[in-house]
């Protein structure tokens, strides 16, 4: 990472030029690591993005001591363990409320189970790398570039292949079935 006395000698220079290369230097390593911890790619955006206001709006750096390193990733850490447990409350709010439903939840459940397998065995007749390709874009969340980074093919390859597996999918899938892949998978973020 960058020294962090040379971001802070030019934050008592210029505030918004130092905290402009504070931001092009941390934020990418910061998501990351955001994201490892919460494993939710938006939320890691919003919780990193938070900090770098936080610390803009508060003008931490104007007396700070210490390592940059150290200080940012602690608060991206305490801020994804607060993100995580404010989840956590709503996720058991959530379940409470759903274990207080009818029965008819659990005959849905199991219809769009059945959906789910089929799906799966339709994605599973993809050629192999189309399906490699498909399965990297919806479930890993990968953008395009890096798909293409990580195969060593084209961006224009990539969205090929995309747009045969969405083809093939929406012939072999009854409409239901289909709309609900593109739940999981918005090309307009890849």
């Amino acid at each position: 990472m960058a020294n962090s006395d040379d971001i802070l000698s030019l934050y008592k220079r210029d505030e918004k030029a130092a905290l402009q290369e504070l931001f092009d230097i941390y934020y990418d390593p910061l998501l990351l690591y955001c994201n490892r911890l919460i494993r939710d790619p938006e939320s890691a955006e919003d919780i990193v993005q938070d900090c770098f206001v936080h610390v803009w709006q508060s003008k931490r750096l104007k007396n700070f001591e210490g390592e940059l390193d150290r200080f940012m990733f602690q608060a991206v850490k305490f801020r994804a363990i607060n993100h995580v447990r404010n989840q956590n409350r709503r996720d058991q709010l959530h379940h409470k409320v759903s274990m207080e439903e009818d029965l008819s939840l659990f005959f849905r459940e199991e219809d769009e189970g059945k959906e789910i397998e089929l799906l799966y065995c339709t994605i599973g007749q993809l050629p192999d790398g189309c399906r490699k390709i498909f399965l990297m874009a919806s479930l890993d969340d990968m953008k395009y570039r890096e798909i293409a980074d990580m195969l060593n093919i084209s961006v224009n390859t990539v969205k090929t292949q995309m747009k045969i597996a969405l083809r093939f999918l929406r012939e072999k899938l009854t409409r239901e079935t289909f709309s609900s892949i593109l739940l999981f998978y918005l090309p307009g973020n890849k």
